[in-house]
């Protein structure tokens, strides 16, 4: 039996604004029973002697020589653990005191259920509440194809499943490695998501998904070329710049012609699941239709035609209508 219910992993690099913070909301969590591997990836500033100022017997510091990066830096943590669950934590982040005993005592009650993660709330540059629209397996595993499901760092996973199947972060992405191990577990574990935000994730300079803008759209690229692939349909690079489109990612930008492409390309992967049944089909379609429900929003600003086309191929609903007559309005008056 494993002496430590939980291992928390955190890999940090270079964290010395903010790493007290999050290691405070680890040692302070109403669930005691964890070990708190913390990796320090080779930072060149003080989070080093910070860490090292506390004195919790929990807490398991693994230095590494060099900059070795996140994926590779949390396969460290997750090779040192013994707990029953990995819980993942980030060094600019804050744990709601209630996580672990939330997600733990979840876990334990339903033996079926591999993975919990949770809702998060941005603070910092940013102010709204993320993951709270997913909870089930199938919603979870059906926004895949369109991004990254759920929030990786809120997740509690049982380590028997990561051994057991080996399922390690993908060293090979340096951005992106939670969405590609979303993708990596999918056949293998059942996840739930609580819509209970218990993390709060700080948005701002010092974020990686900020910081590395370029790869996080490289990473994406990437991403929809495997999960295309897994869903076994030729795509061509311009259905792949059309996927994109759909969710809001303009390489194309948005004209008659490309809602016209990005609706046919949504009838082919619909069709494309209902055949080969990689995602439980009715979730998979209602997945998709939020995606396109919310491209409309996006595409407003791109002119009257590019509107009309998409309320020709789709329908007018009255949301979309009302939105675009209130658009129309303002710009007419030059309210923004």
């Amino acid at each position: 039996m494993a002496e430590f219910s939980i291992s928390v992993i955190m890999a940090a690099y270079n964290a010395e604004e903010f790493i007290s913070v999050a290691i405070d909301s680890i040692l302070n969590q109403s669930f005691r029973n964890f070990e708190f591997i913390i990796i320090n990836d080779a930072s060149t500033d003080r989070t080093l002697s910070i860490i090292n100022t506390y004195n919790d017997e929990r807490i398991k510091i693994i230095t590494n020589q060099k900059n070795c990066g996140l994926a590779v830096s949390l396969n460290i943590g997750i090779r040192a653990a013994t707990g029953k669950y990995i819980a993942r934590m980030d060094a600019d982040d804050i744990s709601d005191l209630s996580r672990f005993e939330k997600q733990y005592q979840f876990l334990e009650e339903n033996p079926e259920i591999d993975v919990c993660a949770t809702a998060m709330q941005l603070f910092g540059t940013e102010n709204n509440i993320s993951g709270n629209d997913v909870s089930t397996d199938d919603e979870i595993k059906a926004e895949l194809i369109w991004g990254c499901p759920t929030n990786h760092a809120t997740m509690l996973m049982r380590l028997d499943k990561i051994k057991k199947y080996n399922l390690f972060y993908d060293e090979t992405f340096g951005v992106g490695q939670d969405w590609k191990f979303w993708y990596d577990v999918k056949n293998y574990v059942k996840i739930f998501n609580f819509i209970e935000p218990l993390y709060l994730y700080r948005r701002g300079e010092q974020n990686v998904t900020v910081q590395f803008k370029d790869k996080s759209r490289e990473r994406s690229l990437r991403m929809h070329k495997i999960l295309l692939a897994d869903l076994a349909i030729p795509f061509t690079d311009e259905d792949l710049k059309i996927h994109q489109f759909i969710n809001g990612l303009f390489s194309l930008t948005p004209s008659p012609d490309n809602v016209k492409k990005a609706k046919f390309w949504l009838k082919k992967i619909l069709l494309q699941n209902k055949i080969i049944k990689k995602y439980e089909e009715k979730t998979f379609e209602a997945t998709a239709l939020k995606k396109w429900n919310h491209l409309f929003f996006l595409i407003v600003p791109y002119g009257h035609n590019t509107v009309f086309k998409y309320f020709l191929v789709t329908g007018i609903r009255w949301n979309h209508l009302s939105y675009y007559l209130k658009y129309s309005v303002n710009k007419l008056i030059g309210r923004k």
